[in-house]
């Protein structure tokens, strides 16, 4: 798994609220930014977005790491 690719993603999606708007701004397709996501989240072995809300709504722990997330995308 690509980290830093897979942290891009969810840095654009979490500060959207949206995987096609999040998916875009990353530069690539909403099912691929998708795949990038649930796998981030297996490996981190927690969920990052609460899937049933109509939005990309981050969880407790989402929120928790989007800073660092932020973080490791800008280095």
């Amino acid at each position: 798994m690509d980290l830093v690719g897979a942290c891009r993603v969810f840095v654009h999606i979490g500060e959207r609220g949206s995987f096609t708007l999040g998916a875009e701004a990353a530069g690539v397709r909403q099912p691929v930014a998708s795949r990038r996501v649930s796998a981030l989240e297996e490996h981190l072995g927690a969920p990052l977005f609460d899937r049933s809300a109509r939005r990309a709504q981050l969880t407790a722990f989402g929120r928790d790491l989007l800073p660092t997330a932020r973080h490791l995308v800008a280095l």
